[in-house]
């Protein structure tokens, strides 16, 4: 199965209540330009690797004019599970002086949850400079992603513990994928000692654009691309458009509730909200400009871009109850 490696876009986030997600929603199926995507409701669940004072989240939530996270990504329930059972087993440092986990080591962890190591995750690199996200990422079994980030090499692991998906196992050894590897080793010895440091799970609802031109599905599928082809409607019988479409067809809405957190670190043991109940998170994902009934739903509602990081929410609250230790203690 393919899957999108590279990503070009702005991304903005909104804090909406219950009824202003429906009013949203409804927009989007009433102009029949958007609908739920192939894979519905899911749950996600992520892995930020940081330094063990978290330098990297720190500078981030400072808003400079570039910064980078680096996640590990894993689609499902029991993927999650076995995400976070398998970094979480135990130390895991990456350093010029630690050596990398053995084999056994690392087959171990994976084998901590049953099918762990048949999981496969996404690895990957969020850089935001002058607030354009620029994402990169490769899959790799779960097995494969804990030795790469504890340092062994990574076409080593890409063949000694490959995909399970035969067509994402020859990719992962293509150039594009190794030259994204090459980025992400890169990334992970500019923060030296790297460890894992937050885990954030949330049930997602993607929304895409419904597509219908030559070639691509039906109203009824999908499609995110960011191509000539897709931006301007063929001619039809010789005749020139009258004009092209006046939003991207990579246009993507996202809706994550449930959200919470688990901090590495131990200051919590278990997973901690991160929003209320009732909240969810509407992220826009969009190459172009937002089309006019999105903006009409928005400005309908009151709805407005808010400042807020999934890692760096959790991240304030993990130091809020670290502080909090801290006193209780002296």
């Amino acid at each position: 199965m393919a899957y999108d490696s590279v990503f070009k876009r702005v991304e903005k986030k909104y804090r909406t209540t219950p009824r202003q997600r429906t009013a949203v929603e409804a927009a989007a199926c009433d102009t029949g330009a958007m609908a739920v995507d192939a894979y519905g409701r899911t749950r996600i669940t992520s892995l930020y690797l940081d330094t063990p004072e978290r330098a990297m989240i720190a500078r981030s939530v400072e808003k400079p004019l570039y910064k980078e996270k680096l996640r590990l990504r894993a689609y499902g329930e029991a993927a999650g599970t076995a995400l976070m059972a398998a970094f979480g087993a135990g130390p895991l440092v990456r350093n010029a002086d630690r050596p990398p986990l053995s084999d056994a080591e690392v087959e171990a962890r994976a084998a901590a949850v049953p099918g762990g190591e048949a999981t496969a995750v996404f690895f990957g690199i969020k850089k935001k400079f002058k607030g354009i996200v620029y994402k990169r990422r490769i899959a790799l079994a779960l097995p494969a992603a804990v030795a790469f980030v504890s340092g062994l090499p990574y076409e080593r692991v890409c063949v000694r513990w490959p995909l399970a998906d035969a067509e994402q196992a020859a990719a992962a050894l293509a150039p594009a994928s190794r030259q994204i590897a090459r980025e992400l080793e890169a990334a992970m010895d500019r923060w030296l000692p790297l460890t894992p440091s937050m885990g954030i799970a949330c049930d997602r609802e993607a929304w895409g654009v419904r597509c219908a031109l030559a070639g691509e599905p039906s109203a009824a599928g999908f499609a995110a691309r960011d191509t000539a082809a897709a931006r301007v409607p063929a001619a039809a019988d010789g005749v020139a458009p009258a004009a092209a479409p006046t939003f991207d067809p990579a246009l993507r809405l996202t809706f994550d509730d449930r959200l919470s957190y688990l901090d590495c670190h131990g200051h919590t043991s278990s997973w901690q909200p991160i929003v209320a109940p009732d909240e969810s998170i509407l992220e826009i994902k969009s190459a172009g400009p937002y089309p006019p009934w999105l903006v009409a739903a928005l400005s309908a509602q009151g709805i407005y871009p808010a400042s807020f990081t999934k890692y760096g929410n959790a991240y304030q609250r993990c130091e809020g109850t670290a502080l909090q230790q801290a006193v209780a203690v002296s």
